[in-house]
């Protein structure tokens, strides 16, 4: 017997409707729903709590098959979750970039971002705003990170790195290779990161 069919048939047992079962466990009754007809496996958390409920473990519940799957499905969503984490962190160290004297001046030296004068008018407010832009998404990329799924995860993974690689490629068009240095290494920590997912 599988999953759903074990579901259904313990809640008709204890005289549960798909939405008293579903307050119980604190999710939606359409959620109850995709459980009793297959369509999906609940997260750890309500595993547990509707084992709690019926009185059974959780390996009575589920088959070897449907447990191996969950847990692979909970590693992957944590997994992605901690990279949306590390990405968030690295997009959010651009600001240093406003304030680190990485920028090159006429005379040989180095100044912030904020007292570059560069010879293109346009170049300083494109740059502030770029690098802004930046270290905001990697505050949003911090603040959301626990609450994507994994389609999500994939979407801000890869704004996150075109991101980087735009401001990398005005940064090197402007000439700037401090910056651009700081921001290569950042974009290869990404890179490796992706890499060592595969």
């Amino acid at each position: 017997m599988q999953f759903h069919e074990k579901l259904k048939a313990c809640r008709i047992s204890l005289g549960l409707t798909q939405e008293q079962l579903a307050e119980r466990v604190y999710v939606s009754r359409v959620t109850v729903s995709k459980w009793e007809t297959g369509r999906g496996l609940p997260n750890l958390g309500s595993l547990q709590q509707l084992a709690a409920l019926f009185s059974l473990s959780v390996d009575e519940l589920l088959s070897t098959n449907e447990l191996v799957f969950l847990a692979r499905s909970e590693v992957e969503q944590a997994a992605g979750r901690s990279r949306i984490l590390l990405f968030g962190i690295l997009d959010f160290l651009a600001v240093l970039l406003l304030f680190l004297p990485l920028f090159a001046n006429g005379d040989g030296g180095s100044v912030a971002l904020f007292s570059f004068s560069p010879t293109a008018s346009f170049l300083q407010p494109l740059l502030i705003t770029m690098v802004g832009l930046l270290s905001l998404f990697g505050v949003f990329e911090l603040a959301v990170q626990s609450h994507l799924g994994p389609q999500w995860c994939i979407r801000v993974r890869t704004l996150s790195f075109v991101l980087g690689l735009v401001l990398l490629l005005v940064l090197v068009s402007s000439r700037q290779p401090y910056p651009a240095t700081f921001l290569l290494c950042l974009v290869f920590s990404k890179v490796f990161m992706l890499i060592k997912r595969q």
